[in-house]
């Protein structure tokens, strides 16, 4: 097939259109289809999806304190009590003793929003205690446990026997800017 290169240019233009076109029914197919199921998770990925279909990003200014919570258990790489991030971040910060009452608030803020939102912390009890320790998720194993290395650092530090934690419970990213 010999065409001309103005005839080239005219098929392409078309071809284009239609694509677009397409693309656009396409995309309005799946939103009715989305709407009539009662349906706002994306498939492929699992994030949630506002009504027109579009990827929900979260609202408002994003904490600081979330990404200190992670660097120091990334850093520490051990569990943390909530108290040692509170104390590390008095420090790191050289903020007064006045701000511990919302230092205390924002760090235990943000590792609610890390562990039952984004599903990127959790924490590991002991039976009969009220202590908890802060673990990262990639830290436990397919049975909930915490990595050997950990087991036996929580023992010999906190004679802490950390039971394992129940992964259906752990919320996976809900937003796409929280995954992975």
């Amino acid at each position: 097939m010999i065409l001309s290169t103005a005839d080239k240019t005219a098929m392409t233009t078309f071809y284009s259109g239609q694509k677009i076109r397409l693309q656009a029914e396409l995309k309005h197919a799946e939103s009715m289809l989305r709407k009539l199921k009662g349906e706002n998770v994306d498939e492929s990925t699992g994030a949630i999806l506002t009504r027109t279909g579009e990827k929900a990003r979260k609202r408002g200014p994003k904490s600081v304190w979330g990404k200190f919570i992670l660097e120091q258990l990334d850093a520490s790489n051990h569990p943390m009590r909530y108290n040692e991030l509170i104390q590390r971040a008095m420090e790191d910060n050289n903020l007064e003793p006045s701000m511990h009452s919302k230092v205390r608030a924002s760090i235990l803020n943000s590792a609610f929003r890390l562990r039952s939102i984004q599903g990127r912390i959790a924490t590991v009890g002991e039976k009969g205690k009220k202590d908890k320790f802060l673990v990262l998720k990639n830290w436990l194993n397919e049975k909930g446990e915490v990595r050997n290395s950990d087991h036996e650092w929580l023992l010999e530090n906190h004679s802490f026997h950390a039971l394992p934690v129940n992964l259906e419970e752990l919320q996976s990213p809900r937003y796409e800017e929280d995954m992975p």
